[in-house]
C-alpha cells in the first residue's frame, strides 16, 4: 500500500490548521517570493514530521535561461528546501521551453545542480512536449515526471507525484475519476497528489 501524501499548490489559511487535513504542502515561488528561512523554520517545527514539503522552482528558473537570475532564483529555493527539509524539489517548465535538443541539455544541467540525496527531483514540462519525449528527457536527467493521474497514465515506479487538475464550474473531480486516480496511485510506494 502506498504512502498517499495530498496537499493544495498554495497554503490556505494557517499552518496549524491546514496541517490537520492536508499531508503536503507545494511552495510556488513563481509569482510571490518564498517565505523568509525564519518563517521557514517555524513552519517545520510547526508540523509532524511525517509533513512534506514540495519545493517548485521560481519561473526564472523554468525558462532555463542561463545567468545570474537563474543562479540566484535556483540557489535561493536550494537554501528554502534545505530549511524546511523539502522532500520534493520540482521544475516546471513553460510552453515557452520547446522539447529540442538544447531545452534537454539545460534540463539535464540543471538537475545536475539539484544534489539527489534525500529529494525526489521532479519535471512537469507544460506546452508541446509528447509523452513518449517527456519520459525519454525525465529519464535522461535522473528526475521523475509529473503527469495528472485524473487524465493519463503514470509512469512505472515505486514513487508517483501528480496533480490533479479539476475542470469546469465546480472544480471538483467526479468519483469514477477518483476511482481511476486510486487504481493509477496503487502499488505506489509513495504517492504525492496535490
Amino acid at each position: 500500500m502506498a504512502r498517499l501524501l495530498v496537499g493544495l499548490p498554495a497554503l490556505q489559511g494557517e499552518l496549524e490548521k491546514y496541517q490537520t487535513r492536508f499531508d503536503m504542502l507545494e511552495l510556488r515561488p513563481i509569482d510571490t517570493p518564498i517565505p523568509r528561512p525564519g518563517t521557514l523554520r517555524k513552519w517545520r517545527k510547526a508540523v509532524p514530521p511525517g509533513f512534506v514539503f514540495s519545493v517548485v522552482l521560481p519561473r526564472v528558473v523554468g525558462e532555463l535561461v542561463p545567468g545570474k537570475a537563474l543562479d540566484e532564483a535556483l540557489a535561493a529555493s536550494l537554501e528554502a528546501a534545505s530549511t524546511v527539509e523539502a522532500r520534493c524539489i520540482l521544475l516546471q517548465t513553460p510552453a515557452s521551453v520547446r522539447p529540442t535538443a538544447a531545452s534537454r541539455k539545460r534540463i539535464a544541467a540543471l538537475f545536475e545542480r539539484i544534489p539527489p540525496e534525500g529529494t525526489v527531483r521532479l519535471w512537469e514540462p507544460l506546452g508541446m512536449w509528447e509523452r513518449e519525449d517527456i519520459l525519454a528527457t525525465a529519464r535522461a536527467a535522473g528526475v521523475q515526471p509529473v503527469f495528472d493521474a485524473a487524465r493519463e497514465a503514470l509512469p512505472n515506479g515505486p514513487i508517483v507525484y501528480t496533480r490533479l487538475r479539476a475542470l469546469g464550474q465546480s472544480a471538483t473531480l467526479s468519483s469514477a475519476t477518483l476511482e481511476k486516480v486510486a487504481e493509477r496511485l496503487r502499488k505506489r510506494r509513495e504517492a504525492f497528489v496535490i
